[in-house]
């Protein structure tokens, strides 16, 4: 087998254990805290991308 192939079966099988499984256990998994500061981490992001994107339109219309 190539290893493409290995890839494709691995990731699968993640894909398959990460959809199986009782609910309760995925709310209690061990990367709890991680998740929820890469979760908080996307948010600020939104909000940095926001602020950027409104000083952006700011300088413009200033320019003008």
């Amino acid at each position: 087998m190539s290893l493409g192939r290995h890839i494709a079966i691995f990731v699968l099988g993640l894909f398959i254990a990460g959809c199986s499984g009782d609910e309760e256990e995925k709310k209690d998994h061990v990367f709890k805290e991680k998740t929820r500061t890469i979760d908080k981490a996307r948010e600020v992001e939104g909000i940095l991308k926001d602020a950027a994107e409104k000083q952006k339109k700011a300088a413009e219309d200033s320019g003008n």
